[in-house]
């Protein structure tokens, strides 16, 4: 099991290291581009550590403008190979949904290799649809399609 908490100063190097494990090189955020985002006003991290207090997953999501409209984004989701398909990308995501809820947000967007069913799968299990297409997106070679979401803020 795992449980979730806000990401500190003092978990950089390990959000690092997972983020190399789970994306190629070139794909993986290098340092600088990490910890832009997980200092950028308005972003949103958080982190899954194991009972055993290992970090296990983490998620980064952040505010756009889009026009008049705020839209969250979801830079990234991160999970250890070990805990894969149990369940923590799904709690990952239903968190950073709640809070952009919270925030009175109504859509959240992320972009996906057009070459990772797997992921494709997963996000439109949560009800994410393809809007989308960007050329290059990754390695300035691979396509990336655009998925959304839209967030009910009425109930919150």
């Amino acid at each position: 099991m795992w449980t979730l908490r806000a990401v500190e100063r003092t978990d950089f190097e390990s959000l690092y290291q997972l983020d190399q494990q789970c994306f190629p090189e070139g794909i993986a955020y290098s340092r600088t581009d990490l910890l832009a985002f997980l200092s950028a006003p308005h972003s949103i991290e958080l982190l899954a550590e194991s009972t055993s207090g290992a970090m296990v997953g983490f998620i980064i999501a952040e505010l756009r403008r889009k026009g008049e409209a705020r839209v969250g984004h979801i830079v990234t989701i991160d999970v250890a190979a070990s805990m894969r398909r149990k369940g923590l990308g799904r709690a990952l995501i239903f968190a950073v949904e709640r809070r952009l809820r919270e925030m009175r947000i109504d859509r959240v967007r992320l972009e996906v290799s057009v070459d990772n069913d797997g992921a494709q799968g997963f996000y439109a299990e949560e009800g994410y649809e393809r809007i989308g297409r960007i050329a290059g997106y990754y390695l300035d070679r691979i396509d990336a399609f655009v998925m959304e979401k839209k967030l009910e803020t009425s109930a919150v």
